[in-house]
């Protein structure tokens, strides 16, 4: 056995083998170790190996998948090493000493994952391929667990960017791609091996219906479908023909910038506090995987957005459609998720159920859908995708009971009426259980013992059990009976009469549960034969729920239907941050809204103000709005006028990556340094203190810099939030620069944000007035306000922003602070020149009520 165990260890290489043995999967060695302390299941020992203890640790077969999550959520691959012929089968072909035969039927990986206690319902699960054929890259990306397959070509600068689009759940490549974290796959990176093997998988003679792949889309869907072979062993992996993803139809969107506005995940990692969370709608698990696809790839084609909007406008006007259609949709099984397990084989009855439910749901909600006299044209396109299965339908129905079990082990799944043959064997089965019963009262009454039972297991079938002090009546010679087992409390026997009852059962049961298999493995084959079909009404049923899902959560909070452009503008009314409005909301408070015009002739808008005044939640929310629109949904905004945005950039909040040796501004300078090297003019940056984390020289010379690159060179729409007030100056020369501020407020000492955005420069940070919010203690608060003063005077006095400190002691007391004269100080903030005459007299009254107090 352990010579057989090696054999297939060393085929498994890195993974850890489960190694069957009757009803446990078994693993031994360094397997064992790391399984055990990954399980938190006991580590044991079994047999010798040159002279040492072999560890061994085990699970059980029936709960192999709960211990399957957790290895591969740890990072673990793990192969299946089966029994592939029975105990009877190893005799008869080696006698009573023959080793039972296994083999590795699979590999699980955490990119070949079909099981649904291993998924997330709402997550797709991508395999990544990464090819390369020259200097060119390309990925090929599938998720079997549904059957989706693209094909992406991208340059060195944009593969990390697809991937995080994707982010998949494991990446393979056939050696070291810079920048990226891959595993080894299992070769076929080859361009001639991919061409070859997309044409034997699809059996077709020219790839010309697939879009003509690159050589490096080739090669990597030559390494993908090698890998998937290799994993897959003897079963099959769905997957639907390969879509050619264009790069330049959709928005681009680096790592960082979907790491800073929170797309997809939260800051803490999870999907609550994301955009997905806070926009999601859906009643489906397809409906989720596509509106996380959506934001990860929004597009750049016009005419496809505004056909995903006009739908989305469809359901948001007719609120009894649009009530209808979700009530339907989230009634619809996972039929994706259920046809890439029945193509894998590895499903049972009820996948196939689901099918059936979820096919006929569709059907009648295409017909409810196409009542309307004007459909949308996209929703006129979906609707044939979700018809066409009447036959397998009704194949279907008429085949399988109402709810089939989970296994079709035991049987029981067929339905009545479809097979008159297997209704027969079914009837006799019954009549043998019928007649076992009877035989159970016949041998109560004819021994008189009440407790006597017929009862059945897997080692002795069918047998008579009485408690041990009724055992000597039936051991008598002339009883009938014949001792089978002697056990502590009970004793067994059989009898003649029983024995041919059983036998006729056994062989009725047998030959039933024969046929249901036939039977199953004939819808099973028509499923696979439909699967493309099916695979496309899935997609279109995903499509509805989600523009639904867009109308819902419109309605829901006041959403407006954004105005497309192809020429680089982006004016926004009463725009809000639809994940901290939600917020705010939970917490009975009101978000405040801000406008944004950025065009031609006003392209960068330079903000200042306090933090804590709202710039980053303001430059975050201008990015989401555009990014919602180009996905296809409504807008968080009184009114919108989006242009095409290209390339999205958020250079906004930054953390070291002490791993790869970079310090949070070096990682700042990275990130700005790909801005300025991939941005065009149709491009949407926002950047938020560019320049911290060195000398206020070198912070302020490079927001300068930057400043003006983006204004003379890339000229994209850009928001710019500083606290360098010096960076103020360029508006006297840079044509294309406004200046803006969150408007905040003094009072009684107190510092009070307005969260509003406002034309002009801040006239100070208010930094000190932030800190003493934060709780810095009074002490500090009045040495800092001294050093300010100091630095202030200096600065006035010769342009030097460190001139006077010589003169301030360092390690003085802090002088005592005058009692604070509240009219004196609203006196002080008033700037009469910025004044609006409706302030001025606003201020007047205040001053009045503050000259009372």
């Amino acid at each position: 056995m352990m010579a057989q165990y090696e054999t297939l260890k060393a085929e498994a290489g890195d993974a850890l083998l489960f190694y069957r043995m009757g009803d446990f999967f078994e693993l031994f060695f360094d397997d064992a170790k790391v399984a055990a302390s990954c399980l938190d299941i006991a580590l044991t020992k079994r047999g010798k190996e040159k002279g040492q203890d072999v560890p061994m640790c085990g699970v059980p077969v029936h709960a192999a998948e709960s211990y399957l999550a957790k290895l591969i959520r740890n990072g673990h691959r793990v192969a299946i090493a089966e029994q592939v012929e029975t105990p009877a089968e190893a005799k008869a072909r080696g006698g009573s000493k023959a080793l039972v035969k296994r083999a590795i039927i699979r590999l699980v990986t955490p990119g070949t994952l079909t099981e649904e206690s291993l998924l997330e319902a709402g997550s797709a699960n991508w395999l990544a391929a990464v090819g390369k054929a020259g200097e060119d890259y390309a990925i090929a990306a599938a998720d079997i667990s549904t059957g989706r397959f693209e094909l992406v070509a991208c340059g060195p600068g944009d593969l990390t960017a697809e991937l995080a689009r994707l982010d998949a759940a494991e990446v393979i490549a056939e050696d070291k791609v810079p920048g990226v974290a891959t595993g080894r796959g299992q070769g076929g990176f080859d361009s001639v091996e991919g061409e070859r093997a997309l044409k034997s998988r699809f059996g077709v003679k020219t790839l010309d219906g697939f879009g003509s792949p690159s050589r490096a889309e080739l090669a990597a869907a030559g390494g993908l479908l090698t890998y998937l072979d290799a994993t897959q062993k003897e079963a099959a992996s769905f997957l639907a023909a390969p879509r050619r993803i264009e790069r330049a139809r959709r928005m681009a969107i680096d790592p960082a910038s979907r790491e800073s506005l929170e797309l997809t995940r939260s800051a803490q990692g999870g999907i609550k506090g994301s955009l997905l969370h806070c926009i999601d709608r859906c009643t489906t698990p397809g409906g989720r995987r596509l509106l996380a696809d959506d934001l990860a790839a929004p597009l750049t084609d016009r005419a496809q957005i505004e056909a995903r909007l006009a739908l989305v406008q469809h359901f948001a006007e007719d609120q009894l459609v649009r009530e209808d259609a979700r009530s339907r949709l989230k009634a619809m099984p996972d039929i994706a998720r259920a046809l890439g397990r029945i193509v894998a084989g590895r499903h049972g009855p009820r996948d196939l159920a689901q099918l059936r439910d979820g096919l006929k749901a569709a059907d009648e909600l295409a017909c409810k859908l196409g009542e309307g006299e004007r459909l949308p044209d996209l929703l006129a396109s979906l609707l044939p995708d979700c018809g066409g299965h009447d036959s397998l339908i009704d194949l279907f129905a008429r085949a399988l009971v109402e709810s089939p079990p989970l296994d079709a082990a035991k049987g029981g799944a067929i339905a009545e009426g479809f097979d008159a043959e297997l209704d027969e064997l079914r009837a006799a089965a019954a009549g043998g259980r019928k007649a076992i019963a009877g035989l159970e009262a016949k041998y109560r009454e004819q021994t008189g013992i009440a407790a006597l039972k017929i009862r059945h297991n897997n080692v002795l079938g069918y047998h008579i059990e009485v408690p041990a002090k009724h055992a000597p009546k039936l051991m008598e010679e002339d009883s009938g009976f014949t001792h089978r087992q002697t056990m502590a409390s009970a004793v067994r026997f059989n009898s003649p009469d029983l024995h041919e009852e059983a036998r006729r059962l056994t062989e009725a049961g047998g030959e039933a549960l024969a046929s249901e298999q036939r039977h199953l493995a004939a819808l099973t084959d028509t499923a696979v034969a439909a699967a493309p079909r099916i695979a496309r009404t899935a997609d279109a049923i995903a499509r509805i729920d989600v523009a639904a899902s867009h109308a819902a959560r419109a309605i829901e909070g006041g959403w407006t239907l954004p105005a497309l452009e192809d020429q680089p503008c982006l004016e926004i009314e009463g725009g809000r941050h639809p994940v901290v409005e939600a917020a705010l909301e939970a917490e009975g408070e009101r978000f405040v809204a801000n406008d944004c015009a950025l065009g031609p002739q006003d392209r960068l808008w330079l903000i200042t103000g306090p933090n804590m005044g709202g710039k980053s939640t303001f430059l975050r929310q201008v990015a989401l709005i555009s990014l919602l629109a180009q996905c296809g949904s409504y807008v968080p905004a009184a009114k919108a006028r989006i242009g095409i945005v290209d390339r999205l950039f958020s250079r906004v909040g930054a953390s070291d990556n002490l791993a790869r040796g970079r310090s949070t501004f070096m990682v700042e300078m990275v990130e700005t340094a790909a801005i300025l090297a991939q941005a065009t003019k149709n491009s949407l940056v926002i950047l938020d203190e560019i320049g911290r984390g060195t000398s206020t020289y070198d912070g302020l010379a490079i927001a300068w810099g930057v400043t003006e690159a983006m204004h003379d060179d890339i000229q994209a729409r850009t928001l710019f939030a500083t606290h360098y007030h010096e960076l103020t100056r360029l508006a006297e020369r840079l044509d294309a620069l406004s200046l803006h501020h969150v408007r905040a407020r003094e009072y009684k000492g107190d510092l009070v944000l307005l969260h509003e955005v406002a034309d002009g420069a801040a006239d100070r940070s208010y930094g000190i007035a932030v800190a003493k919010l934060a709780g810095l203690p009074p002490k500090l608060l009045s040495r800092a306000k001294a050093v300010l003063e100091k630095l202030e005077e200096g600065r006035s006095q010769t342009g030097g922003i460190a001139a006077g400190l010589d003169a301030l002691p360092l390690f003085a007391a802090a002088p005592e602070q005058p009692e604070a004269d509240p009219l004196a100080e609203a006196i002080d903030e008033l700037d009469p020149d910025s004044l609006t005459p409706r302030e001025a007299l606003d201020a007047l009254y205040r001053l009045k009520a503050l000259a009372r107090e």
